[in-house]
C-alpha cells in the first residue's frame, strides 16, 4: 500500500450500503416534491415521514446520495428531469429500498394511489452515473439515454438492472482464496478489481490485515483469504443500521469520508478525524467539495460501445462453433462405437418402413443420432468428421476476428487513459537503434540486440566496434548483445552496465520461455568475436565463436521492467532491467515469465494498465507467457 491513501471520487460499496440503511431508517416516507441539486448533476427528493419529519434525499448519479434534515429554500424554476420526478413521484410512497449486494446501485420501489404496480426509481453511483424511473416493465424517464448490446436505457425499453457482479461481503474465505489465486496481479489490484471493492476499500482491508498489497495476489493467497475474511466482516458490522460518519482531514482540507474508522488513515501526518452522527451528513461535506466536475460526453464511448458489441456477438459465434464441434464428434464417436447396434437399427428401421426421406433417428449409448438416409452407417460417421473440419476452418477465423477486435477495444481504452485523453504525440524523429532489442543502461550507455539469427548478425557486423563489448547469455539461440561505448563526455560504462546487458540478454533467451528463473551470461572484448570456425565445427547463422577468457555474471534474475525513459528530447517506451528503467526514467512494472496460454488475456490487462496500443507492447516483449506487477 502506498504512503498517500487513495481519496474517493465516488462511493464505494459500502457507502452505498451505508445511505440504504440510513434512508430504511425512515420507514416508509411519502415523496413531496423533486427539485434540481443546483448543479446541474443532481436531482432531491423532499420526504416526509410521520416519525421523523422532513427530509431530503440528494441524488448525485455517478457520485454519491445522502439523506439529511430538509432544506428551507429550493429552486423552484426546474429542469426537465425534475419535472419528470416531480410528476412521476409526487405523493407515492418510498416502500421499499433494495439491498445494494455489493453494488454501487440504488433502486427505489414507490406505491402511488391505485396503481397496479410500483413505480421505480433507480440510481446508478457507478462510471459517469444515470437515474431512470419505470412503471411496470418499461422506462419511462431517463437522464440519459444509453445502448449496449445487452441493455438498452431510453423511454419506452424495457427496464434492466446493470449486469452485476458477486457481492463481496458475501463470499467466504474459499472464495477469496479463489479469486487471489485466479489472478496475475498484486494483491491491492485483485482486491480492487477481481472483488469489485475500489481502491479505497482494498487499501482499508490491507491496512487492518497488516498484508502487503504489492506482492503477487497468488502468493500465500489461503492465508490471505483467511485473514481478509474477518476484517471483511468486521467492516460490515462497523457500518451497522445506523451508520455514522468519519471525515478525514489534512490542513483543513477533506481527503476521505468513511462509514467506518478508517485504519489507513492511522498515524498519517497532520491527519485530523471527524465523528458525525450519519454518515450522510459526513458524505454530503465531503462531496460538495470533491465532486467531479460536469463532462462532457467521450467520444470514445460509443466506439467502445459497438466494439462491445461485437465482442459478444464473436464471443457467441465462437462458443456455438465449439459447441457443434462438440456435436459431430460425440456423434461420430457414438456410431463408430455403435456400429452393429447402428446398422441393425438402420436395417429395422428400413424395414419396418418408419423411416422418412432424410432418414432415421436411433439411440446410440448415451447419444440420439440421425443416420441419414442412402448413406451407410460408415458415410454417417465419416461425413460428421468432414463437417468437423468445415466448423473448425470457421472456428478458427472466428477467434481471430475476436482477438482483433479485443485489441482494437484495448487501443481506444490506451487512448482514453492517455494524459488528456487526446491522440498519441507524434514523433519528431526515430532512433538507429530502435528496430532492434534496445535500452539504455544506468550509466547512460545504449545496449541493442538482435531479434532472430539474421538481426544477431547485423548487430555484431554493424555495431561492435574497439572500445565496445559484447554480451551473450550461456543458452544456444540466446539473442547477440552490443554494449556502445559511451560518447566523448559521457560516463564510463562499468561492471553496472555489463551486468545489466547481461541480464537483458538472458531475458530475451529460451530462459524466459522456459520459466526459469535465473541463468547466466558472459561479456567478452570485440576482438575475442569472430566468424572463423575452427576445423570441423560450422558457426551456424546468427551465431559467433568466441577466443579467449569469457567473464561471467552468476545468477542472473530472469526479469525486465517496463517503463519510459527520456532520449534526446523524445519520450520512449522501454523494457530494460528494472534498475536502469529506475536510474534513467519511469519504471511502470515488473515482468517475470508467466504462462504462454494466458499471454493474450495478461496483454490487453497490460496495454490497458499502460496507456499503450497492444501492437506497441508486443513488440517489446520477449516471447513467452509473462506475468506483470505494478512497480
Amino acid at each position: 500500500m502506498g504512503a498517500v491513501p487513495t481519496s474517493k471520487d465516488r462511493f464505494t460499496a459500502l457507502d452505498t450500503l451505508a445511505v440504504v440503511r440510513e434512508i430504511r431508517a425512515l420507514g416508509r416516507p411519502r415523496i413531496d416534491k423533486a427539485f434540481d441539486d443546483g448543479s446541474g448533476t443532481g436531482w432531491v427528493l423532499t420526504l416526509k415521514s410521520p416519525g421523523s419529519g422532513r427530509h431530503d434525499l440528494k441524488l448525485i448519479p455517478g457520485c454519491f446520495a445522502a439523506v439529511g434534515p430538509s432544506a428551507e429554500d429550493r429552486p423552484e424554476n426546474l429542469g426537465p428531469m425534475a419535472r419528470e420526478l416531480r410528476r412521476l413521484l409526487s405523493g407515492g410512497i418510498l416502500s421499499a429500498v433494495a439491498d445494494p449486494a455489493g453494488e454501487r446501485y440504488l433502486e427505489f420501489e414507490v406505491l402511488r394511489g391505485n396503481a397496479e404496480e410500483p413505480t421505480r426509481l433507480a440510481v446508478e453511483l457507478f462510471g459517469t452515473g444515470n437515474l431512470v424511473v419505470a412503471q411496470g416493465t418499461r422506462i419511462v424517464a431517463v437522464a440519459h439515454a444509453r445502448s449496449w448490446a445487452h441493455r438498452t436505457v431510453r423511454i419506452g425499453a424495457e427496464y434492466q438492472r446493470p449486469p452485476t457482479r458477486p457481492d463481496p461481503f458475501a463470499c467466504g474465505a474459499a472464495e477469496i482464496a479463489s479469486a487471489l489465486l485466479a489472478s496475475r496481479t498484486d494483491r491491492a489490484t485483485t482486491l480492487a478489481a477481481r472483488l469489485s471493492l475500489g481502491g479505497p476499500l482494498a487499501e482499508e482491508l490491507l491496512a487492518r490485515t497488516g498484508l502487503d498489497g504489492t506482492v503477487p495476489a497468488a502468493d500465500d493467497a489461503v492465508p490471505a483469504a483467511e485473514r481478509l475474511l474477518p476484517a471483511m466482516q468486521g467492516l460490515l458490522e462497523e457500518v451497522g443500521d445506523r451508520p455514522r460518519g468519519f471525515l478525514y482531514l489534512r490542513d483543513g482540507v477533506t481527503i476521505d469520508v468513511e462509514p467506518f474508522r478508517a485504519h489507513r488513515f492511522a498515524g498519517g501526518p497532520e491527519i485530523r478525524e471527524e465523528e458525525f452522527s450519519t454518515f450522510s451528513e459526513a458524505a454530503d461535506r465531503y462531496f460538495r467539495e470533491h465532486r467531479p466536475a460536469a463532462t462532457l460526453p467521450d467520444p470514445s464511448e460509443a466506439r467502445n460501445a459497438e466494439i462491445d458489441r461485437q465482442i459478444i456477438q464473436q464471443t457467441e459465434a465462437v462458443a456455438k462453433f465449439e459447441a457443434e464441434i462438440g456435436r459431430l464428434r460425440s456423434e461420430a464417436e457414438a456410431i463408430l462405437a455403435h456400429y452393429a447396434e447402428a446398422e441393425g437399427a438402420l436395417s429395422g428401421l428400413l424395414a419396418s418402413g418408419t423411416v422418412t426421406e432424410e432418414g432415421v433417428t436411433v439411440r446410440l449409448g448415451e447419444r440420439t443420432v440421425h443416420l441419414e438416409g442412402g448413406r451407410s452407417v460408415r458415410e454417417s460417421a465419416q461425413a460428421r468428421f468432414d463437417a468437423m473440419k468445415e466448423v473448425q476452418s470457421k472456428l478458427h477465423g472466428a477467434r481471430e476476428a475476436l482477438a482483433q477486435t479485443a485489441e482494437a477495444r484495448s487501443t481506444v481504452t490506451a487512448a482514453r487513459m492517455r494524459p488528456g485523453r487526446g491522440p498519441a504525440p507524434v514523433r519528431s524523429r526515430h532512433f538507429w537503434f530502435e528496430p532492434h532489442r534496445w535500452f539504455l543502461s544506468s550509466e547512460q550507455a545504449i545496449v541493442v540486440g538482435g531479434r532472430d539469427a539474421s538481426s544477431n548478425d547485423r548487430i555484431v557486423k554493424r555495431y561492435l566496434g574497439a572500445g565496445d563489448w559484447y554480451l551473450h547469455a550461456d543458452l544456444h539461440g540466446a539473442p547477440s548483445i552490443v554494449v556502445k561505448h559511451g560518447a566523448p563526455g559521457a560516463p564510463a560504462v562499468t561492471e553496472i552496465t555489463l551486468r545489466e546487458a547481461a541480464q537483458f540478454g538472458l531475458a530475451f533467451s529460451k530462459a524466459w520461455r522456459a520459466g526459469r528463473a535465473s541463468g547466466d551470461a558472459y561479456w567478452v572484448l570485440p576482438d575475442q568475436v569472430s566468424k572463423g570456425a575452427r576445423a570441423g565445427e560450422f558457426v551456424p547463422k546468427g551465431g559467433w565463436m568466441i577466443q579467449g577468457t569469457k567473464h561471467f555474471f552468476r545468477d542472473l534474475p530472469v526479469e525486465l521492467g517496463i517503463g519510459e525513459v527520456r532520449y534526446e528530447s523524445e519520450t520512449l517506451w522501454s523494457v530494460a532491467p528494472p534498475d536502469s528503467l529506475r536510474s534513467r526514467g519511469v519504471l511502470r512494472g515488473l515482468l517475470t515469465p508467466g504462462e504462454e496460454r494466458e499471454r493474450p488475456e495478461i496483454e490487453v490487462a497490460v496495454a490497458g494498465e499502460l496507456g499503450l496500443p497492444r501492437s506497441s507492447l508486443q513488440a517489446l516483449l520477449p516471447a513467452g507467457g509473462i506475468r506483470f506487477r505494478r512497480a
